[in-house]
């Protein structure tokens, strides 16, 4: 028998600090469902974490923001869409993370169809995620949800509103931040998909620096700190920490202020893990998908998943093609262990 899934809609001010911002008022949805945390005892210290972006994910129903070639057309329908989020799920279920964290999902329809599926017709508390939330700006064609065994205590968004760089802002997608209850401690897990270099890398690259402060200055206060997502920009192009250790390799820019935090796509010797990355663009790998840790969040396990029907034999992306209704996504999903130790 199905369970009710319960939601919650509520709209909550994005708070910004920096010159040439102001607040804005984002709809978010949040969604419990039915069940508990998967660890009420407290005693859970480590989870697993996937990150991917899905690209383009919509549903079958037209409401006019979607992208030229999901809109009215032939080539588009349920049956596929139905097909898609089904392979959806599948993935889901066979990277089975604690967290799942999704870039470019259409509206919170699409988060309660990903919820329904996985039910697939009855509720088992161990093996579903019972929280998730989605936001995106209004108006904008997609979003980004998380999916979560542990529960959501509360979602806020974090909008730009520049007036003073002396050209329009271009659409933007929030950046998310969710805090999440591992056992008896509180994470704060920012979710990022800053702005693409569709208009000229050098052109937009100011965008994806108003992003970067505005997640530094946010994610600055706390203690235990994941940050994940597209940041469209690759691993090697931040600021390397000139005196990395074990902790942190990666410097993010804030209005007066640097953050030291670590990304597991670099070796102890500052050298890239990997050659390979998440993302493959006119023959070349990019490391456009990251996840941060700040403060006593640890990453412990880290890699690209590139199996089938992820990759090719290659191990690069097979993207999803309308036309066909064949592969998964033009990006890989991250997948990571992350550890909370205790506070000093």
């Amino acid at each position: 028998m199905r369970k009710t899934i319960v939601f919650l809609i509520f709209v909550m001010a994005a708070t910004l600090l920096f010159t040439g911002c102001r607040s804005q008022f984002v709809k978010e949805s949040s969604f419990r469902l039915t069940g508990t945390s998967a660890d009420s005892s407290g005693t859970k210290r480590s989870f697993t974490l996937v990150c991917w972006n899905v690209q383009t994910f919509f549903d079958a129903v037209t409401r006019g923001t979607e992208y030229k070639d999901f809109k009215n057309s032939e080539r588009w329908n349920k049956e596929k869409y139905v097909k898609r989020l089904n392979k959806l799920c599948e993935v889901m279920t066979s990277l089975n993370p604690d967290i799942f964290v999704m870039e470019e999902i259409e509206n919170d329809e699409v988060v309660q169809d990903i919820a329904n599926t996985l039910a697939g017709g009855s509720w088992d508390n161990k093996k579903n995620w019972q929280y998730a939330c989605f936001a995106k700006e209004s108006g904008s064609a997609i979003g980004c949800a998380v999916f979560s065994r542990y529960e959501i205590v509360s979602l806020k968004t974090h909008s730009l509103d520049i007036q003073t760089q002396g050209e329009a802002q271009p659409s933007s997608r929030p950046l998310m931040q969710v805090t999440v209850c591992i056992g008896d401690r509180e994470v704060e897990l920012f979710v990022n998909h800053w702005k693409s270099k569709s208009g000229g890398e050098e052109e937009t690259e100011i965008w994806r620096d108003w992003q970067e402060l505005v997640l530094c200055e946010t994610a600055k206060v706390y203690d235990s700190v994941v940050m994940c997502g597209d940041f469209n920009r690759s691993a090697e192009d931040f600021i390397t920490a000139p005196d990395a250790t074990e902790n942190f390799n990666t410097v993010l820019r804030g209005t007066d202020s640097l953050l030291n935090v670590y990304s597991p796509w670099f070796r102890s010797d500052g050298k890239l893990a990997d050659e390979t990355g998440s993302y493959f663009y006119s023959g070349e790998w990019e490391r456009i998908d990251n996840i941060f840790v700040l403060g006593n969040a640890s990453i412990t396990s880290f890699s690209a998943i590139k199996d089938s029907p992820l990759a090719d034999e290659d191990g690069i992306p097979v993207s999803y093609k309308i036309y066909t209704g064949e592969g998964c996504s033009d990006h890989l999903p991250l997948k990571c262990v992350i550890s909370v130790s205790d506070l000093l």
